[in-house]
């Protein structure tokens, strides 16, 4: 009786981890798979149906829409864990973190209950990935600030003040061009100095696209592209002479 107890429960303990940590499932889309485990199937059908709407305004936004892109094997994965301590387990992120993305293997990783991830974190990371893969990974012609002003461009609830720039610029609060393209990830520390940072680099590209149309900011992106050279894509595209000219007629645009 008692080899008969130990059998029953050897068998059984498996069915009770497996129930702890049940296996991952796949919800696909055209061109998103998602990965999931207790996922209900509406939030799967929510988190699939913004993510292909995201996906045809920022290929069409960025003028990306070459023929089966992200489509049956090459589709863009999204995991999608149970709760934030699973999430922040398997990442490494902080407790602030709503999601991440890795560009290279076109992953993004989130949350059930991740606040604003659905509005802004789900866009913003797909525009990372579409945006890289249009301009080159490596492209060193791509600096931070052109990068994340293009993805916070893609969110739909931002928090950027105009008139707040445009009075850091009267006062000399703000950072030019120059030092912009010197910042890397591993600079931004300080809470006022990250928002500073996304609050330029998405004016600026806002100033681009509102002022001279999509259609010029795409044949921007391509000439990032094709030059690898950020001041020769914008002389080959806009009527700037040069970078500082194009700082001095982003900043005629805020102050007006």
């Amino acid at each position: 009786m008692k080899r008969l107890k130990l059998l029953l429960i050897f068998l059984f303990f498996p069915l009770l981890a497996l129930a702890d940590n049940p296996p991952w499932q796949v919800f696909k889309s055209t061109h998103f798979l998602i990965s999931y485990k207790c996922a209900k199937e509406s939030q799967l059908n929510e988190l699939a149906c913004k993510a292909e709407e995201y996906y045809n305004k920022i290929t069409d936004d960025l003028g990306f829409n070459r023929f089966n892109f992200w489509t049956w094997d090459n589709r863009a994965r999204i995991y999608l864990f149970d709760t934030q301590g699973e999430y922040m387990k398997a990442t490494g992120d902080p407790s602030w973190s709503a999601g991440q993305a890795q560009v290279n293997s076109k992953l993004i990783q989130t949350f059930i209950t991740a606040g604003g991830f659905l509005d802004n974190v789900l866009p913003h990371e797909m525009a990372h990935i579409i945006f890289r893969e249009m301009v080159g990974f490596n492209n060193p012609g791509i600096p931070l600030w052109l990068e994340e002003g293009v993805a916070s461009y893609q969110e739909q609830k931002n928090f950027f003040v105009k008139a707040d720039l445009a009075n850091k610029i009267r006062q000399g609060n703000f950072l030019s061009l120059d030092s912009l393209n010197q910042v890397d990830a591993a600079s931004l520390r300080a809470k006022n100095e990250v928002e500073l940072f996304y609050a330029e680099s998405y004016s600026l590209v806002k100033y681009l696209i509102a002022v001279f149309g999509k259609d010029r900011f795409v044949l921007f992106c391509q000439n990032l592209r094709d030059k690898r050279d950020l001041s020769r894509a914008l002389v080959m595209t806009y009527s700037f002479s040069g970078l500082e000219d194009f700082e001095s007629s982003w900043k005629r645009y805020i102050l007006k």
